[in-house]
């Protein structure tokens, strides 16, 4: 959600030029476009969401911040999210594959097994999760 200002009214042919800058760098494996972009359904509160899975880097942390300053120069805002699917919670992990665009794809294989392995930990996460809700709420 827009926190700062409005994106730039250009900001679609922004994205492709955002896009070639995650396709350019060598540890972005994988990424995808989520959110209501991804949906087609931008409004004037919508911001620029992208989900990137890292090969092996020295620090995640310092990689995101390298990658962030990037795209606010090339998408000339600040209103980005963009999440480090290597260390996301395995709930964002599943909602940004609900919704996704595949941006960025060097690593098909390793890609198609982070999307399966993911919905399989979801799946069983969330039974659990039901069940223990379940019980809480019938037993106090």
């Amino acid at each position: 959600m827009i926190r700062y200002s409005p994106l730039p009214e250009n900001i679609e042919k922004l994205l492709t030029g955002a896009f070639e800058y995650l396709r350019a760098d060598k540890d972005v494996l994988f990424a995808y476009l989520f959110g209501s972009f991804a949906r087609k359904k931008t409004g004037p509160l919508s911001d620029v969401d992208i989900a990137v899975y890292f090969g092996d880097v020295p620090s995640f942390s310092e990689k995101r911040l390298e990658i962030l300053g990037g795209l606010t120069s090339i998408l000339k805002t600040d209103e980005i999210d963009l999440v480090v699917l290597n260390r996301a919670p395995l709930t964002l992990k599943m909602k940004i594959l609900e919704r996704k665009k595949v941006i960025v794809d060097k690593a098909p294989l390793l890609r198609h097994g982070y999307e399966s392995l993911t919905m399989r930990q979801y799946f069983d996460f969330s039974y659990k999760e039901s069940f223990i809700l379940r019980k809480r709420f019938l037993h106090g």
